[in-house]
């Protein structure tokens, strides 16, 4: 596996819930973590990555409650 898909040490992974468990909605944090592990994990292009970043970038400070740009 490359660094470029390895997540980050300090993120969470939202693990799927057991066979038969009632699914748990996550937190907004932890959603953001998993899109932004997916986006990692797809083979996308600089651009493409640029813009799922940006779009990540938008989102935290939603969740955060920081006013966007």
């Amino acid at each position: 596996m490359s660094e470029e898909n390895t997540p980050a040490p300090d993120e969470q992974q939202v693990a799927a819930p057991a066979e038969g468990a009632a699914p748990t909605t996550p937190t907004p944090e932890q959603a953001l973590n998993t899109l932004a592990a997916a986006a990692r994990q797809a083979r996308l292009t600089y651009d493409e990555h640029a813009a799922v970043d940006g779009c990540a970038r938008v989102l935290a400070e939603l969740v955060q409650g920081a006013p966007a740009e």
